[in-house]
């Protein structure tokens, strides 16, 4: 019996394992290439959710912490792209100084693309004053009370929950992205009113 002397592969084995490497070699990269995508698609939308996010946490931490709402204060007026707030005054430790008598005024507005914050302190307030953008790529601010857009509501100071929602668009990889994170909070109001 004779023995084989052939050892290797032959050149048309190794051009059809070569071919199958090629094509799982493509399959790959075709998929690590749709995965980072979806990645990065991913990581940008969840960031500007949560920049969203936090700006609506810091409006409604204002809001929570408001008298009520002005129709208009100092040349700025509550309309769909406006939010008037009046809030009592703090000394340098954060307490509330005259809960009936000093109060600082915050207003968000939608200028461009961007959300404003401005602080006006009152006289005795310790409170900073601010005029700053708060969060860029803002498409819109919407709020509403019990449903009725803030708008449509006659008299604001009778408000006291507020609905509150922020519409970003980001672009990630060349495609917008519509982003809207909301909440609903309950003004301070009439519950502090009138403490001696």
């Amino acid at each position: 019996m004779k023995l084989s002397s052939r050892c290797g592969f032959t050149l048309s084995e190794f051009l059809i394992i070569a071919s199958i490497m090629i094509i799982a070699i493509t399959i790959s990269l075709q998929s690590f290439v749709a995965l980072n995508k979806d990645y990065k698609v991913l990581i940008g939308y969840l960031s500007s959710y949560l920049k969203g996010r936090e700006a609506i946490d810091k409006i409604s931490k204002d809001c929570r912490s408001a008298v009520q709402v002005m129709d208009s204060y100092s040349g700025y007026t509550t309309t769909d792209d406006c939010l008037v707030l009046k809030v009592p005054s703090i000394d340098a430790s954060g307490n509330i100084i005259d809960v009936n008598n000093a109060f600082d005024y915050i207003i968000y507005r939608i200028l461009g693309q961007d959300l404003w914050k401005t602080v006006i302190p009152g006289a005795s307030s310790s409170r900073t004053a601010v005029n700053a953008v708060l969060k860029e790529s803002v498409e819109s601010l919407y709020m509403a009370c019990d449903g009725t857009p803030l708008s449509s509501v006659a008299h604001k100071s009778t408000v006291m929950h507020l609905t509150l929602w922020l519409s970003i668009v980001e672009t990630v990889l060349g495609k917008d992205y519509r982003i809207i994170p909301g909440t609903t909070v309950k003004l301070m109001n009439y519950e502090w009113e009138y403490v001696r």
